[in-house]
């Protein structure tokens, strides 16, 4: 995979799990995510990197007035960013609307577009972070608390829980595609449950630990001290 224009993405040390480095070959080709990130100008990394603080501390998207028509369609085309009815809907890992996974950082709540996207939200913002996602057979939350190394959890409510990462045709979002088929589940019973319409879809069975493996080596780069190449 050819390197893209957010440095170090994704982050290779945070996935050890011999599985998450065989999903991260998988997700992030550069015929599916990787490739669209080329050319990303400073201008562009900053105005996302700022949709991002904004989530962060405020629990909801900038309003679209606050970011350039010009920036917004560069990183839309991108799917960095994603607008609906004039507003952002989708800053991954973030999402204005109401999703089965819940993120609370420094007590503000934020909802993640999936349950990768939820998992790596410590990492990024290097701050504790409480994880809520549902499991979409029983609706139960499955929930965590994730330390500010991006790794650490504890108060893990299901222990036998499960990540499902699919991997599905991309399309030009993957709000609307891929995310929908990465999901926490209660325990593996609930999993196969699930999979039992999908059993042709390819994927991923991960534990919580690999899924938050995961989502730290997606997602840590976006907003790293390491990668201020961009205007901040």
């Amino acid at each position: 995979m050819t390197s893209s224009s957010i440095p170090g993405w994704p982050d290779p040390t945070y996935a050890t799990s011999a599985c998450v480095k065989e999903a991260l070959a998988a997700l992030l080709t550069d015929a599916r995510l990787g490739k669209r990130w080329h050319g990303l100008s400073d201008e562009s990394r900053a105005a996302h990197r700022r949709i991002l603080r904004t989530f962060i501390a405020s629990g909801r998207p900038p309003r679209i007035s606050a970011v350039s028509s010009e920036l917004l369609t560069d990183l839309g085309q991108r799917d960095l960013v994603q607008t609906k009815h004039g507003h952002i809907s989708v800053a991954y890992p973030f999402a204005a609307e109401t999703t089965d996974f819940l993120v609370t950082t420094e007590g503000v709540g934020n909802f993640a577009v999936c349950a990768v996207d939820a998992l790596g939200v410590a990492a990024m913002t290097a701050k504790e972070t409480r994880v809520s996602c549902r499991c979409p057979v029983c609706r139960t939350p499955v929930e965590t608390t994730i330390a500010a190394d991006g790794l650490t959890h504890e108060a893990q409510s299901h222990p036998d829980a499960r990540i499902w990462t699919g991997v599905v045709h991309v399309g030009d979002c993957a709000a609307d595609s891929q995310c929908k088929f990465m999901r926490v589940f209660c325990c593996a019973e609930h999993l196969a449950t699930w999979r039992e319409t999908r059993v042709d879809m390819p994927g991923f069975d991960l534990s919580l630990a690999e899924g938050i493996q995961l989502g730290a080596a997606i997602f840590k780069p976006f907003l790293s001290e390491e990668t201020r190449g961009a205007v901040s």
